[in-house]
């Protein structure tokens, strides 16, 4: 008997899993006595997850009106006190700035046919038949959700976009909008990129100037979401992050979320501290229709959807970038 080493036994395995057959184009066989075609033991369908991982900006349904209009009134300074009255009757009409429009994105559409007599064919019973045609018509789901993800990462980086537009009209609201951290890449960076978040959060707890898109005197933000760039700091454990914006000494807390990117945005900005109320993808519309062509012998799906993306310019924005972008 020949006696097994770990080469041979390597070689053996080599030539037995071969590689051409697994993951390939269909080949028929008729491995049998009786040359019928070998049959499919198991159909598998092997999935991740596409779910809307930001559902931290979801806005209302807006389903008449379609564009969002934001007004700011601004604070009243305090006057000398007059026992005689004497501007009783003046008016102080309040300071209100420039009226501020979001608009609709427009119409989507996300369309999948089911073809009558078709997949039927690939079918052992009814219910692997329902499940299969269940699998095709979540895609226009699974699709939307993708979609929608990528929507609010882009309304995310749209507010860099809206701060840099600044850097020629009014440098100094821009250096306080956008701050040059060195990128988080080991302990020491970490922590100097940690203390300054931790200054923003606190800055965001009172009312300040220059921490919005206007720069006017806002109020303390309610609540904050930190949102980073994945890889941005791998050798730190992200609840180091966590668990330093949930300490209750510090006056705002703040939710980290992680993303892969900003849409379209300089690769040099790796984070953003801010109010959520200022970023919002509202629903303007959502439908699923179907209709069957006779002819063809088929049904259309088709789910319709329309967003109109929100950015505030009265609330908290922090914009981090590794180094000072030009």
């Amino acid at each position: 008997m020949a006696k097994m080493t770990i080469t041979d036994l390597k070689s053996k395995v080599a030539t037995y899993v071969a590689a051409a057959k697994q993951a390939g184009a269909w080949t028929a066989s008729t491995d049998n006595k009786f040359k019928l075609i070998d049959k499919i033991g198991k159909i598998v369908r092997l999935d991740g997850s596409y779910i809307d991982k930001l559902p931290q900006f979801d806005g209302e349904e807006l389903p008449l009106g379609k564009t969002i209009e934001e007004y700011f009134v601004d604070l009243i300074a305090p006057s000398d006190y007059d026992e005689t009255g004497a501007d009783n009757d003046a008016p102080a009409y309040p300071s209100v700035e420039d009226a501020a429009y979001s608009y609709t994105l427009g119409r989507k559409k996300f369309k999948t046919t089911v073809k009558y007599d078709d997949l039927e064919r690939a079918c052992n019973s009814e219910a692997e038949f329902t499940n299969r045609t269940t699998k095709i018509l979540s895609r226009l789901g699974d699709s939307e959700n993708t979609w929608k993800f990528a929507l609010e990462k882009q309304l995310l980086g749209n507010i860099f976009t809206k701060a840099k537009a600044l850097k020629s009209t009014n440098s100094t609201l821009y250096n306080s909008l956008v701050q040059s951290v060195a990128l988080p890449v080991d302990t020491a960076t970490g922590e100097a990129a940690l203390k300054q978040i931790k200054v923003d959060v606190e800055a965001a707890g009172f009312a300040s100037e220059g921490h919005s898109l206007n720069g006017q005197l806002i109020g303390a933000a309610p609540s904050l979401v930190l949102v980073i760039k994945k890889g941005v700091n791998p050798s730190l454990d992200v609840d180091t992050f966590a668990g330093a914006f949930h300490d209750e000494r510090l006056a705002v807390p703040a939710q980290v979320i992680v993303v892969d990117d900003f849409g379209s945005i300089d690769d040099k900005v790796w984070g953003r501290l801010i109010d959520p109320r200022g970023v919002k993808l509202h629903t303007d519309y959502r439908a699923v229709r179907n209709h069957e062509n006779a002819d063809g012998d088929f049904r259309n799906y088709v789910l319709h959807d329309e967003f109109t993306g929100f950015i505030s310019k009265n609330t908290f924005v922090k914009v981090y970038t590794n180094g000072v972008i030009a």
